[in-house]
């Protein structure tokens, strides 16, 4: 059978196919080319930035984390302005009647100062500008710049006591007291109870202070059940919170004398017993005594066995304290709580106090393990 051939239809070239292919107008080509590939990548990135925020809400908290985490930037950079009007270089600690700073009103205050070698070259009646971190307990003055020591413009003595200073296993001085009634109150007759004590004054109106520290004792006088505790609160007024005056205070907050002593001697040995705490009453006829907190707890030889130097301590803490060091085992997680907030409130001020501190403990872990998770999430997404 003969062969047929048909016609070769398909089109023969010579040369580069490239060249032969190529488009009439490369130049628009390619930028066409360009623009097409912007617009579908850009549109793919903006579709994935939101299906990734939508699918990841770790990521907003990882931003709400950081956000509390760093409290204190808000307030940082504030300046105070004062006079000085006592010293205490040991300390580093200085009491100043200042201008009214950020949301607080002017008045006189309690202030660190750092370095504490500063504190020494002030003295009273220096005009100063600080920069000041209300972070603190007591809260701190820095880039302390002060005139030269002015004569006040009145007559303020200085409420710093040389006295000294008693420590953890020191037995508490048997002042000469009076209570409530009226009658002789000395510690030594206490010998043989626990002892929780305290210091306030009646004409308080911060309800965060003495009114505060008067309604825990009165938890503790109704928890306290068969427990051999006796309460004591030594009054930072003596002047005036005369025992009628107490009497009627201890009524307030429903005391039983038999278990619960408010006690006042002579205005210097009162306050003489008072600074041997680290107590400082210095008062102010705007806001009344400036002074810190300490919650001593007495064990039935008179020895100090505690100091709490702020008030976020809760009555059931302090009971379980008191009852491990009786040998009778104690609520290990009120005692644990009380360690955490006393630690906080050391480290970050009384801005923390109040504040439980196994809830603080669980929230700073579950931060963690969230900053841990939205890291891991990350490092997933860049280098999968």
């Amino acid at each position: 059978m003969p062969t047929v051939s048909t016609e070769n239809t398909i089109p023969q070239m010579t040369g580069s196919i490239a060249m032969l292919a190529r488009p009439k107008k490369p130049v628009s080509t390619t930028l066409r080319s360009l623009r097409v590939q912007g617009r579908r990548i850009n549109r793919s990135a903006r579709s994935s930035a939101v299906s990734l925020l939508g699918r990841t809400p770790w990521i907003m908290l990882l931003l709400v984390s950081i956000m509390m985490l760093v409290p204190g930037i808000a307030r940082a950079g504030q300046r105070v302005h004062g006079v000085v009007l006592a010293v205490t270089p040991k300390t580093g600690n200085v009491i100043v009647r200042h201008d009214a700073f950020g949301s607080m009103p002017a008045m006189t205050m309690e202030f660190r100062i750092v370095p504490r070698s500063r504190a020494l070259q002030l003295q009273a009646g220096a005009t100063i500008d600080a920069d000041v971190d209300t972070e603190t307990e007591p809260w701190t003055l820095s880039n302390v710049q002060s005139t030269s020591g002015q004569r006040l413009t009145e007559d303020v003595s200085s409420p710093l006591r040389n006295v000294p200073q008693l420590k953890i296993g020191d037995v508490v001085p048997d002042a000469a007291f009076v209570d409530q009634r009226g009658a002789p109150f000395r510690f030594s007759s206490l010998r043989g109870q626990d002892v929780v004590l305290s210091f306030i004054y009646t004409r308080c109106q911060d309800a965060r202070m003495c009114p505060l520290i008067s309604a825990k004792f009165r938890q503790l006088q109704q928890l306290a059940g068969a427990r051999r505790v006796h309460l004591v609160e030594v009054t930072l007024d003596p002047a005036y919170d005369r025992p009628p005056v107490l009497a009627r205070y201890a009524r307030t907050f429903g005391a039983d004398p038999r278990r619960w002593s408010f006690a006042v001697g002579d205005a210097d040995p009162t306050l003489d017993f008072a600074a041997r705490f680290g107590i400082t009453a210095f008062a102010d006829p705007r806001v009344g005594i400036i002074h810190a907190e300490n919650t001593v707890l007495i064990g039935p030889d008179g020895r100090i066995t505690e100091m709490n130097t702020e008030t976020a301590w809760l009555p059931n803490e302090l009971l379980a304290q008191i009852d491990a060091a009786h040998g009778r085992g104690g609520n290990w997680l009120a005692r644990l709580d009380l360690f955490l907030k006393t630690g906080a409130t050391a480290i970050c001020g009384n801005s923390v106090a109040g504040f439980s501190g196994l809830t603080d403990l669980l929230v700073v872990l579950a931060i963690f393990a969230a900053l841990g998770y939205a890291v891991y999430r990350l490092a997933r997404t860049i280098f999968a």
